[in-house]
């Protein structure tokens, strides 16, 4: 449990610095980052978001699509750890 939750921080970490660095208009750097925050956490549905932000901006449109698809797949509940009624 204590290892998910590590990843989980240092998931939101690497997102974080993935906007950070996308917004200073290092897109390729901020794909490694969106990359990385998904690689600990593959339920990280704003990742997958931003990956896909950053994948269109390069031009990968078909890569684009595809991270959309998978994050719009995860459940926002997974995110937020609430339980469903």
């Amino acid at each position: 449990m204590e290892n998910n939750k590590d990843n989980n921080e240092k998931a939101i970490y690497y997102y974080k610095k993935g906007v950070e660095v996308g917004n200073k208009g290092d897109v390729k750097k901020a794909l490694e980052y969106f990359n990385k925050a998904i690689e600990l956490n593959p339920f990280y549905r704003d990742a997958y978001y931003n990956k896909a932000l950053a994948l269109r901006i390069l031009g990968r449109y078909e890569e684009a699509r595809e991270c959309l698809i998978i994050g719009l797949s995860i459940e926002r509940y997974i995110n937020c750890n609430i339980k469903k009624k």
